[in-house]
């Protein structure tokens, strides 16, 4: 592997340390890193950013180049290559990465994919708080301690989400032999890591809410390189004396972080935010890499036309639960806002890289057969997760009615044809798998799947219905209680 800016990677375990012989350190130093997170597979800013990252490294100073997790899915030309995600690995390895921490979505594709590529990165996947038995396949270090040629010591420490059901946030299916605990509890076991390096780091996947608490219970920590929620950070947080910065999404921008040592100490901090999309210089040899990718026929094929934009969770999400209800036995369907990942559909042409871009997720529909008690009861446990609408729908249109903190106490809903619902009957009821395994309801209905997924139901309802249009089609509301 190519090693850029005289950096020395030595890779701690826990159980182990390796030794080396430092060079004598000079009396003051410049380190850069470069961060970035939530890419989600969004290879086409590539050569931009290489170029971006050579032009820095020709500084002369030492460069580290850090990802904060989620490079797979939201980009279909990644995530449906056949060997899924490849493409972003080669990226990353070509723009000599030094290390990236996981996110929820490295998971999306499975273990033993995310294992394959985890063998075919040159650089660590890193977290502390992913405990894995032997019947997984990933491995991974808690941590890196990196040594430059100059002495000087950057330990990064890794951390990734958990939610309310204590696993990060995909399908559960895909998680299978692994243990998350806690990662702030976990943070604060690797306190004595400071005593190992001149520079602790945090690149954490937890959400920049979670990494202000991270900041005030692990003060040791110089800098914290956050990811999960999108949070494009301009100006640096300081917070209890941590540094915090984070990237946006999308490989959009990407966070330089200048630290200034004298006899390795950190004398002072900078940091920045950089506009990749506004880069002028692009590497020739990624331009040539991603133009192969993206010439795909099959992505590319137009299956319909939006006769007006599609825009936001309404529109999107009715669209594709109408999809979901056009396969029988299907009457009502739901989507959960998360799985909505695209904000419009441009009028014109619908491809199936659109509908990958919308859907990216390869979860199947499972049918229940629910009673109107039990539909409401999905509809507002999943109203109560966020306090706000979650689930688009077809076949019905609801109202929440909440009290006056804005609590759901109550469902109403009606059929599409106005009616109200037979509250003896059951109704052929279709959810995405993730629904089915992550949302708390009521049900004495197992649920079955259909063995389609929600993205090839959108594709087969747009093909069948060549022009689509959306424009102002609502059907869930909120409403306070009387």
């Amino acid at each position: 592997m190519k090693t850029f800016n005289r950096i020395v990677v030595l890779l701690f375990l826990l159980t182990a340390g390796l030794n080396t012989q430092a060079s004598i350190v000079s009396d003051t130093a410049t380190v850069v890193i470069l961060s970035v997170n939530d890419m989600h597979a969004k290879i086409d800013n590539f050569p931009r950013f290489k170029a971006m990252v050579d032009s820095i490294r020709q500084t002369g100073e030492y460069v580290l180049l850090l990802s904060a997790g989620d490079i797979f899915t939201g980009n279909p030309v990644v995530d449906q290559f056949p060997e899924k995600g490849q493409p972003i690995i080669e990226m990353m390895n070509l723009t000599g990465f030094t290390a990236s921490a996981l996110g929820n979505h490295e998971f999306d594709y499975g273990q033993e994919v995310l294992a394959r590529r985890m063998n075919e990165a040159q650089f660590p996947f890193l977290s502390a708080n992913i405990l894995p038995d032997s019947s997984s396949p990933v491995r991974f270090r808690p941590y890196v301690i990196i040594t430059l040629e100059n002495g000087i010591r950057v330990g990064i420490l890794s951390l990734i989400q958990i939610n309310e059901a204590g696993l990060p946030d995909t399908h559960p299916s895909r998680l299978e032999g692994l243990i998350f605990p806690d990662g702030l509890k976990v943070a604060t076991s690797y306190a004595s890591l400071r005593d190992s390096c001149d520079v602790f780091i945090a690149l954490t996947h937890l959400g920049y809410e979670t990494d202000i608490e991270l900041a005030g219970i692990l003060p040791s920590l110089d800098l914290i390189l956050g990811g999960h929620s999108h949070t494009l950070v301009k100006t640096p947080s300081v917070f209890n004396g941590v540094m915090i910065m984070q990237a946006g999404s999308g490989l959009r921008h990407v966070t330089k972080t200048t630290l200034k040592l004298s006899d390795k100490t950190i004398i002072s901090r900078q940091a920045e935010t950089l506009s990749i999309t506004g880069f002028r210089k692009q590497d020739d040899e990624l331009l040539r890499l991603i133009a192969q990718y993206n010439d795909n026929k099959e992505l590319n094929e137009m299956i319909g036309t939006a006769l007006n934009e599609i825009s936001g969770s309404d529109e999107l999400g009715s669209m594709m639960t109408d999809a979901m209800a056009a396969i029988a036995p299907i009457e009502i369907a739901f989507q959960n806002n998360g799985g909505i990942r695209v904000d419009n559909f441009p009028k014109g042409d619908i491809t199936i890289k659109n509908v990958y871009q919308l859907d990216p997720f390869g979860n199947e529909i499972i049918l229940f057969y629910l009673t109107p008690a039990e539909i409401r009861s999905l509809i507002l446990n999943a109203y109560n997760r966020e306090r706000a609408i979650d689930l688009q729908t077809s076949g019905i249109s609801y109202t929440v009615l909440t009290d006056a903190a804005g609590n759901g106490m109550e469902v109403e809903f009606r059929l599409s044809d106005g009616s109200a619902p037979d509250e003896e009957k059951t109704y052929a009821t279709g959810i995405s798998s993730y629904i089915a395994s992550s949302y708390q309801f009521d049900h004495k209905d197992e649920g079955a799947s259909l063995y389609i997924t929600t993205a090839q139901s959108l594709i087969n309802f747009i093909r069948n219905k060549k022009a689509l249009d959306y424009k102002g089609v609502k059907r869930t509301f909120v409403k306070a209680a009387e």
